[in-house]
Parts: C-alpha cells; structure tokens; sequence
C-alpha cells in the first residue's frame, strides 16, 4: 500500500551539512508507505533514488537517522531502502508483543523487500541491524552486507566490556509487566531530562565530532519509544548468537569497527571478521558506537570503495 499522504520528506535528517548533499531532496526519486507484514503489522518503508539495492537497518530503539549521512550520500547512484521496525517511529505495534523479537524484523524486511521487488541486496545493518542483517543473509540471499558496530553472538554478554547491565535490563522488564502505565510516564521524561542526553552521548557517540542536535535527536527518539517494544525487543536480542552457522555466509562483507566503542567492543567486530569466511575488517579511529554520525564521510569512502570492489 503506497502513501504519499504524509508531508515533507519521512528520514530523519541530520543536523550536518556537507558539500555533497542535495539542497532539496525532491531532485532525487522517492517513495515511501506502509504495508501489511505477515502478522498484519503495519510496516513504513522508504526507497529513495535508483540503482543497485542498498538496504539500511538501523539499531534498537534508533531510527532512519543512524544511517541518513549515507542514504544522502548514495541515493544519487543506488537505490536506497529503509523501513521503520515495528513498534519505531512510523511502523504500528503488533497486537502481540512476543512478535517483537529479531526474527520477526527480519521477515518484517522480507515483506518490504518482496513489495518492492527487491533481490540479491546489499544489506547494511547498524548495532542490532547487524543481527538482522546476519539473520537475513542465512535465509535469503544478498550480494554483499555491511556490518557496523555489532556482533556475531549475545550482544548483552559484551555490552559495555561486560554483562553487568543484564540485570538492569532484567528489571526494566519486570518493571514494565508489574507498571507499565508508571513506566511509560518516567520513560518519557528522558527527553527533558540534561544528563540523559550527556549519558547517551559520553556511551554512545563520540561527542567532539558527532553534531550535538543528533544527539538530541536520538535521545528524543528513545524517550517517544514505547519501553514495552524495548523491553520484548530486548529479550530477543539478548539471545540472539550466530557463532553456530555465521560461517555459512559466504559473500563478501565488510565489518566497521569503532576504535572507541563502548557498547560493542572492538573485540566483538574483530570476532565477527574472524567468524565471516570473506570478510575484511576497518578499524575506525576515534570512531563510538555510532561511527556513522562521528565520521560519515570517512565511513562513506570505505563502504563506497568495498562496493566498487576495493579493499
């Protein structure tokens, strides 16, 4: 189902300017709207220019915004697609939260993918978008994927250099089932909320390069989510590990690595390489968990020459 009601462009933008984005987004070609997934899930999706596939997924709790310096960079000459995961931004919730699980984004994907008559992409995921991207790459097939920032096996077990989180997240979850009126109330207030922001920020990004309105941006983003999509989403994730079978993709695969992440380890990029048949590894210096926003020009060369073939 096409939609061309909603007004003005549906990415969110980034707050950095560079010489090679378009001064108005209407030159390129663009379509956007929602469809039905296979649970009836009402998914937004987005392609915008012409070309060789190129697929965005972005991570948990994030948006379009992860990846927008590269959709602007190469919807001039590839056809770039993204879609919102059910319970973000545009696309709907499922009647059943068990069906927010990562599996369930991956044939969410599908779905867009076979509407749009797409085969054989290049998938790109960020953060959780990797596990989504792995999860795709099993099932279907792509010609190359991308792999920013995420990891191969249990990303809670190595978040931050550890598993002490776990039992915070363990907690969040009760918290929700026990009060999840009490919880979506507090969840809210991140969003007016100054060390929020300086947290997120000092974890996530690397704040002398990343534009601070992004920033803003996202944490505005986490607080409109609705902590019971975060919450199931997360259950899911927190089991997600492709150590058993990632050795069956065997295209070629570039994985980025932040030399400063602290949410995913260097280590568990370097992991991921190792564990990838045909995989070469990029080292991102001064590059967090969102190398995407640090350095976008940077990481649009290296994804621009592993697509051309280049090393």
């Amino acid at each position: 189902m096409r939609d061309e009601s909603l007004s003005g462009h549906p990415r969110v933008r980034g707050a950095r300017s560079f010489f090679w984005q378009e001064p108005q987004l209407g030159t390129t070609p663009i379509q956007f709207g929602t469809l039905p997934s296979f649970d009836g899930t009402p998914i937004f999706y987005c392609e915008e220019g012409r070309g060789k596939p190129l697929v965005f997924c972005y991570g948990i709790a994030c948006s379009s915004l992860h990846w927008t310096y590269q959709i602007d960079y190469f919807r001039k000459n590839y056809r770039c697609i993204w879609f919102d995961y059910r319970g973000h931004r545009r696309s709907g919730i499922p009647k059943d939260y068990g069906a927010l699980t990562v599996g369930a984004l991956t044939q969410d994907l599908r779905a867009v993918l076979d509407f749009l008559g797409v085969e054989n992409p290049v998938v790109l995921g960020h953060s959780m978008g990797v596990s989504i991207a792995l999860e795709y790459a099993r099932q279907y097939p792509v010609e190359r994927l991308i792999l920013a920032n995420g990891t191969a096996k249990r990303p809670l077990d190595s978040l931050f250099g550890g598993n002490f989180l776990l039992p915070a997240f363990r907690w969040l979850n009760e918290f929700e089932t026990k009060s999840p009126q009490v919880l979506r109330k507090l969840w809210s207030l991140q969003k007016h909320a100054g060390f929020m922001k300086n947290f997120i920020g000092a974890a996530g990004f690397n704040v002398h390069l990343t534009h601070p309105k992004d920033i803003e941006t996202y944490v505005r983003h986490i607080s409109e989510l609705d902590p019971a999509v975060l919450t199931h989403l997360i259950q899911s994730y927190e089991a997600f590990d492709a150590t058993s079978w990632i050795h069956q993709i065997t295209v070629p695969t570039l994985v980025l690595s932040g030399a400063e992440d602290k949410v995913t380890p260097p280590e568990t990029q370097e992991l991921l390489a190792q564990l990838l048949p045909h995989a070469q590894l990029k080292r991102i210096e001064h590059g967090t968990h969102c190398t995407t926003l640090d350095l976008p020009e940077f990481v649009n060369v290296l994804i621009e020459n592993f697509l051309n073939g280049q090393s």
